[in-house]
C-alpha cells in the first residue's frame, strides 16, 4: 500500500483547540503530540485520563480511518468502544506522545491499539478501541471544520492546593465542589461540568454539549465523552476516601451507544460505586439524554489508597 498523507493539524479545529499536533502517518500507524498545561488539570491540580480524552479518541480512530481512505472510500467512522488502562502517573506539564495502530480492518469495522507516553518515553496510558463506518453525513465541510478561529479557549479555572484538602474526607470535598465552596478545577470548567447531587458512592452531574466539542458530523467527539465519564467517575470514587487518602484510576471502558449533538441539550451523568473493597472500587457511569436515552455506558476500576 502506498504511503498515506495524514491530515495536517491545522485542518482539524478540535485538534487545534486542544493543541494536538499530527506528527507522522503511515498506512496503519499515526502519531500525535499534545502539550499539557493548567487548562487540563482536575480539581486537585492533577492530569488524568480525562485531561487527554480527545487525544485518546484521535489516536485510536485515525489509523483505521486512513486505511479506509487509502482504499479510495469516502467514509466517516466513529469509535464504538474505547478502553484505557493507566500506567505511570501523568505529569502536569510537558507533552504526551500518542501512537495508534490499526491491527485489523475489514469493510465496516476495525480494531486499534495505542500507547500514550510522556516526554521521557514512559508509558502513561494503554488504549484499545473498536471503530465502525457510519453513514451519518457531515454537517461541516472541510473548510469550515478547519477553521478554529471562532473557538476561543477559556481562561483556566483555579484548582485547590491538595494540602488544603488533606484533612477533609473525600465526600466533604466533592460536596464542596457541588456547593461551589471548593474549586471544580480547569478541566471541569472547560467541560462546563456542574455537579447536581453528591452522596457516598453516588454522584450526578450535567454537561452542556457546546460548539468546540463537535466532530465533523456535528456530534460530541468520543474523546470529550471520555473526559466527562472519567471526571464524574473519579469524583464518585473520591466520595469513598477518608481524610489523607487518595485514589487513582486504573481502567476505564466506554461503550458508545448514541451520538449527542453539539451544540445540544445537557447530557445527564450518573456515576455509582457498584463495589468498594479495601483497595479497589468499581464504578458504573451512564451519560443520558434528557429523554432518558442512554448515550454512553462506562465502567471504571479505581485504586483506593494513600498514593
Amino acid at each position: 500500500m502506498p504511503p498515506v498523507t495524514v491530515t495536517a493539524p491545522e485542518t482539524d479545529r478540535l485538534n487545534a483547540f486542544m493543541g494536538i499536533d499530527t506528527v507522522a502517518g503511515e498506512p496503519r500507524t499515526v502519531a500525535f503530540r499534545q502539550p499539557l498545561g493548567n487548562r487540563f488539570l482536575d480539581h486537585r491540580g492533577r492530569t488524568t485520563v480525562g485531561s487527554v480524552g480527545v487525544l485518546t479518541d484521535v489516536v485510536l480512530g485515525a489509523a483505521p480511518h486512513l486505511v479506509w481512505r487509502g482504499q479510495g472510500r469516502d467514509t466517516r467512522s466513529v469509535l464504538t468502544q474505547l478502553s484505557a488502562s493507566t500506567a505511570n502517573p501523568i505529569s502536569a506539564q510537558g507533552n504526551l506522545h500518542g501512537t495508534g495502530r490499526a491491527v485489523h480492518v475489514d469493510e465496516d469495522t476495525a480494531l486499534s491499539t495505542a500507547q500514550i507516553r510522556d516526554d521521557a518515553g514512559d508509558l502513561v496510558i494503554q488504549l484499545t478501541g473498536r471503530s465502525m463506518v457510519v453513514n451519518r453525513p457531515a454537517v461541516f465541510d472541510a473548510d469550515s471544520f478547519a477553521d478554529a478561529s471562532g473557538l476561543s479557549r477559556p481562561i483556566p479555572e483555579p484548582w485547590t492546593d491538595p494540602a488544603e484538602l488533606t484533612d477533609r474526607p473525600g465526600l466533604d470535598v466533592v460536596s464542596g465542589i457541588a456547593a461551589g465552596t471548593v474549586a471544580r478545577g480547569p478541566l471541569a470548567g472547560l467541560l462546563g461540568l456542574r455537579l447536581q447531587t453528591v452522596e457516598k458512592g453516588h454522584v450526578t452531574a450535567v454537561v452542556p454539549p457546546v460548539e468546540w466539542m463537535a466532530n465533523p458530523m456535528g456530534a460530541v467527539q468520543g474523546g470529550v465523552l471520555v473526559s466527562v465519564a472519567d471526571a464524574v467517575a473519579e469524583l464518585a470514587a473520591q466520595t469513598l476516601t477518608a481524610a489523607g487518602r487518595q485514589y487513582r484510576l486504573l481502567n476505564l471502558t466506554l461503550d458508545y451507544l448514541r451520538s449527542p449533538e453539539a451544540p445540544g441539550p445537557d447530557m445527564l451523568v450518573e456515576a455509582k460505586v457498584t463495589r468498594a473493597g479495601r483497595r479497589l472500587a468499581s464504578i458504573d457511569t451512564h451519560l443520558t439524554a434528557p429523554d432518558g436515552a442512554v448515550l454512553v455506558r462506562a465502567h471504571a476500576s479505581v485504586h483506593m489508597g494513600s498514593l
